[in-house]
């Protein structure tokens, strides 16, 4: 199935304040793993549990990246956007 049709269906059965709502969650979610993951480090269990931690945290990203995609296609594309952040980013770095 095309991604971009699957993303727009989505849009359309759910509405756009549903998929904004989902789009709050899916990060809020992605947040909560970040930081439950650098506490749990911090007092030293890692082991087999830091790698489903990892594992869960590539879960939540690749939520946040899914609803990303819808928000571009409500809001439009982000691209010059993105540019503008990443040569900035780069002049901070001193790699320009």
């Amino acid at each position: 199935m095309n991604r971009q049709f699957l993303l727009q269906n989505a849009i359309t059965t759910y509405g756009i304040e549903s998929q904004e709502d989902m789009m709050l969650e899916e990060m809020s979610e992605l947040t909560k793993a970040i930081l439950k993951h650098r506490r749990l480090d911090e007092i030293s269990q890692k082991g087999a549990d830091g790698s489903a931690r990892r594992a869960n945290i590539r879960e939540e990203i690749a939520d946040v990246a899914i609803m990303l995609d819808q928000m571009r296609i409500i809001y439009g594309d982000t691209s010059e956007n993105e540019l503008y952040k990443l040569e900035r980013l780069a002049e901070r770095l001193g790699l320009e």
